[in-house]
Formats: C-alpha cells, sequence, structure tokens
C-alpha cells in the first residue's frame, strides 16, 4: 500500500483536474496527502526603490494566495476523511518540488501539466518533465483537459522487456485499491509476433491473480501511438515505464509514449526506469 502521495499545485483550475485522481487513490490507499505549492519570485522592472516596494507587496499577494489556496485544497481532503499535510515553498519550482520529494520521499506524485503563469507553471516539458526524469517516485500527469471521474480500469503498456515490466511494481500496489482491472497491452508490427506476444501477457496476468483484480490481455498490430491512443480511450488510467533518464525525449516506447502523454485524455502514470 501507498503511505504518502505528493501534489503539486499552483492553484490553477489546470491544476485543480489532478485533485480527483489523487483523491481516489488517498482514499483507496489510507494514504496521507503531501500538498505543494511554490511561490516564485516575481520578476519586476523600473526604479529600484519603487521596484523593491512593488516586489514585496506582489510577493506578500502571492504567498497569501497560495496559502489560502492551500487551504482551501487540505479542506477538501480532510472533507473525504483523507489525512493532509500543506507546504508552501518559494524559488523556481522544479528544484524545489524536487528538494522537497526526496526529503520527504513520497510514494506517488500527482500532478497536473498544464497551470498557471506567476506561480509554479505545471508546463509539459518543464516542471513535468524535470520531476520524471530527476525525481524518485513515479508521477502520474493529468492533463488540464482531462477526463476522468474513476480509476476502476487501467491499461499498462508493456514489449516483453525488463525495463518495461518496472510498471508492475506500482501497478500491484494500485491493484485492488482503486484499480479494479488491469489491461496487458502490447503493440506488434509482424504478425509472427502476436502469438509470442500474446504468451507473455498470459503469463503476465497470471502473475495478477494473487491481487483479485480482474485481468484482460490485448495484443494489436499496426502504429503502436494510433493503436495506445485509441485503446486508452477505453480505460482510466495509462500506465508505462520510461527509459532512463532521458524524460519524455527517451521514453521506452519513444515517440509512441511522448505522444501518449501528450494527447491521451486520460492519466498517465509513469514510472522511470531504474536504469
Amino acid at each position: 500500500m501507498l503511505k504518502t502521495i505528493m501534489v503539486p499545485t499552483d492553484g490553477s483550475p489546470e491544476s485543480d483536474r489532478a485533485l480527483p485522481v489523487a483523491r481516489a487513490i488517498a482514499r483507496a490507499q489510507e494514504a496521507q496527502v503531501l500538498l505543494v505549492q511554490v511561490v516564485e519570485f516575481p520578476v519586476l522592472a523600473g526604479d529600484a526603490y519603487a521596484e523593491r516596494q512593488v516586489f514585496q507587496q506582489t510577493f506578500d499577494l502571492l504567498q497569501q494566495w497560495s496559502q489560502d489556496n492551500l487551504n482551501r485544497l487540505a479542506a477538501q481532503f480532510r472533507g473525504a476523511s483523507i489525512r493532509v499535510e500543506s507546504s508552501q515553498l518559494t524559488g523556481n519550482a522544479s528544484e524545489h518540488l524536487l528538494d522537497f520529494e526526496r526529503q520527504h520521499q513520497p510514494d506517488l506524485v500527482v500532478m497536473a501539466t498544464h497551470g498557471r503563469s506567476g506561480l509554479a507553471r505545471f508546463a509539459l516539458g518543464s516542471v513535468a518533465d524535470r520531476m520524471v526524469r530527476h525525481g524518485i517516485a513515479p508521477v502520474l500527469l493529468v492533463r488540464g483537459e482531462s477526463e476522468v471521474s474513476t480509476l476502476d480500469k487501467a491499461m499498462v503498456m508493456l514489449d516483453g522487456s525488463g525495463v518495461a515490466e518496472e510498471a508492475l511494481g506500482i501497478t500491484r500496489e494500485l491493484a485492488g485499491h482503486p484499480v479494479q482491472e488491469v489491461q496487458f497491452f502490447e503493440a506488434v508490427a509482424d504478425p509472427r509476433d502476436r502469438a509470442p506476444a500474446t504468451t507473455y501477457l498470459m503469463g503476465v496476468a497470471e502473475r495478477f491473480a494473487p491481487s483479485g483484480v480482474k485481468t484482460t490481455i490485448s495484443v494489436e498490430m499496426g502504429d503502436p501511438s494510433v493503436l495506445i491512443e485509441a485503446a486508452s480511450r477505453e480505460v482510466d488510467l495509462v500506465i508505462l515505464c520510461t527509459h532512463g533518464r532521458g524524460g519524455f525525449n527517451r521514453l521506452r516506447y519513444g515517440s509512441v509514449a511522448e505522444s501518449v502523454v501528450q494527447n491521451s485524455t486520460r492519466p498517465v502514470l509513469l514510472v522511470r526506469a531504474a536504469a
């Protein structure tokens, strides 16, 4: 079971879209939520004395707004009987979020991939990318326009490699809490690969029998990016492993996984490969 879930926020409506996902997992896992918001220093130009005054006023307003937002979100989690702690940080978003993660060692990070300027910007390829490349915990990304109401069914992208199977650890943790069905998916380009892939996925599914969740397998032929994006519309969560330290530019599926992260309307859970 997961003990702690880190939830970065910037207070924007897009950022808030990650909250139902975080609540669903925290409630099912009986995990504590660590809410974090980073206030960046405002950049001003003009008269030095006036600039210092405006800087302080602007910074004070941002800090107060951030604290109000953290209080609002914490109340929502407590209202759902979820233990929560909130922290306000100041400075560079990605650096401070990574430092916070290293200090608190959460089991999972849940965050949106779009945010607002003026506070920490959770833009795909910047803060979120750095959390995936340099963080220690799996990162569940929720796009601002993500369509999700439950996390009942998850799809795990595999390719027969040991690297891809590193995504199975977090999948086991979520099995039954809250995921109730797991589909193991593999895309093949050669018809001769269909039978071996089917046998492989059946073996993976058998390993999940003790979890008690329903398991299915799917082997499809064709363009992996098209197949995976189409298949992801039928599930609530997509789970896959990245390829080492390359972040979004070097995922196990390469441009395919990057396409899934950028275009999927479902949350995507990324596990960074150990090597």
